[in-house]
């Protein structure tokens, strides 16, 4: 057993495959498949980082209806700006924390409140 950074004591059988696929997964289907992973997995580490994307997609998405209607109303230049922004976060975040699920680390996403 190794320890992983949230202080936890890390099995060595634990699927470090699907906990990193769960935040590719975010990206690719947005947080409907991370729900459903969530809502399946028997794996504690894969529910964890589930959680953690789950923190992040849920929230990132209502800014993004959000950030829609800004493009619509107001400007379509901010709307556009803020849009390409929260893609690019959003990108480097869930890869960031694929790599540390794929190397048995629960990675939170920073910013978002931990709704899970």
């Amino acid at each position: 057993m190794t320890m992983s950074v949230a202080g936890r004591k890390r099995n060595s059988n634990q699927d470090t495959t699907t906990a990193a696929l769960v935040h590719v997964a975010g990206l690719l289907f947005g947080f409907f498949a991370v729900a459903f992973v969530y809502l399946l997995s028997d794996d504690e580490f894969t529910k964890v980082n589930a959680a953690n994307a789950l923190n992040w997609h849920v929230p990132i998405s209502l800014v993004a209806v959000l950030v829609a209607i800004i493009g619509i109303g107001a400007s379509e230049l901010a709307g556009v700006a803020l849009a390409i922004l929260i893609a690019v976060a959003t990108v480097c975040l869930a890869l960031t924390a694929s790599v540390k699920a794929y190397q048995g680390q629960a990675w939170k996403y920073p910013i978002v409140p931990q709704l899970i």
